[in-house]
């Protein structure tokens, strides 16, 4: 057996490895674990350890997302056969989340008075929503945030998170696809059987409490990526490939350079992402 950074491993006779052990934690460790009692052996891998104690060795306090909620909730369920399409609503489902932004290019429309149309599930200016459950969705971190939408309600299977103005919307969305607010979010749906995120779950995650100013910055760099993604949305609706494609990855190039800035802050590694 071998023991790094308390964990042992033990390989079969071909080498593979079988078994991994941590040996760090007590019984009583393992219980108080929160939001839940996690007895899975993927919670505790250490690169989830890591990230939370890198986390915790920031020089920025932290808070959670559950400080800032002012609502977090889901689309109506609705079942049964009827037909309910018509052209008033979109019904924004885990596809409609791109990695930019909200494609809504070809999505259901429904009836204004269709059972979908609650007002817990209508997206309002700034609200973060996110696939709640499976490989295709949590698993594959959909989230997104909704700037100036038109008149659209979420379906069963896509949380609506609104926060207060205590905290920046944009900044909390970055962080959430950052390395640090993704593992932790990796980190839940693996500790369970069926890859899914609770409520209790979504408030619990930790994130540092960087300065106002920094924070309206990533705000301000993300809406500068944001004109890209409408400009492939607008070439995607025209069939102009041409344009989606340049446009596209010109927005994705921006997120995941405005996601590595962000998290250098976290690491002090750099002052702002400006």
């Amino acid at each position: 057996m071998t023991n790094s950074k308390f964990v042992q491993i033990t390989k079969d006779q071909n080498g593979r490895e079988a078994i991994m052990v941590r040996v760090d934690k007590t019984l009583k460790e393992l219980m108080e674990a929160k939001p839940s009692s996690r007895w899975s052996a993927e919670y505790w891998h250490p690169k989830y350890v890591e990230v939370m104690e890198a986390l915790k060795e920031s020089k920025f306090k932290l808070g959670t997302i559950g400080q800032f909620e002012d609502k977090l909730t889901y689309g109506a369920i609705v079942t049964g056969k009827k037909d309910y399409s018509g052209k008033d609503v979109f019904l924004v489902n885990q596809g409609d989340i791109d990695y930019t932004g909200l494609n809504l290019v070809g999505s259901k429309l429904v009836k204004k008075d269709s059972p979908w149309v609650i007002d817990r599930a209508k997206l309002k200016n700034e609200s973060i929503l996110f696939a709640r459950s499976g490989v295709a969705g949590v698993g594959k971190n959909r989230i997104t945030i909704a700037i100036n939408p038109p008149n659209a309600v979420v379906d069963s299977f896509v949380d609506i998170l609104d926060l207060n103005k205590e905290i920046n919307s944009f900044y909390v969305l970055i962080f959430w696809k950052s390395i640090f607010g993704w593992l932790q979010v990796e980190r839940f749906i693996n500790g369970v059987g069926t890859l899914n995120i609770s409520f209790d779950e979504v408030r619990a995650i930790q994130i540092p409490l960087i300065p106002e100013i920094i924070q309206t910055h990533i705000e301000s760099e993300y809406k500068k990526m944001s004109v890209y993604h409408d400009k492939a949305m607008e070439g995607k609706k025209k069939n102009d490939e041409a344009a989606y494609k340049k446009n596209i990855e010109t927005a994705e190039k921006m997120l995941k350079d405005l996601i590595a800035r962000t998290e250098a802050v976290i690491r002090a590694e750099r002052k702002d992402v400006i």
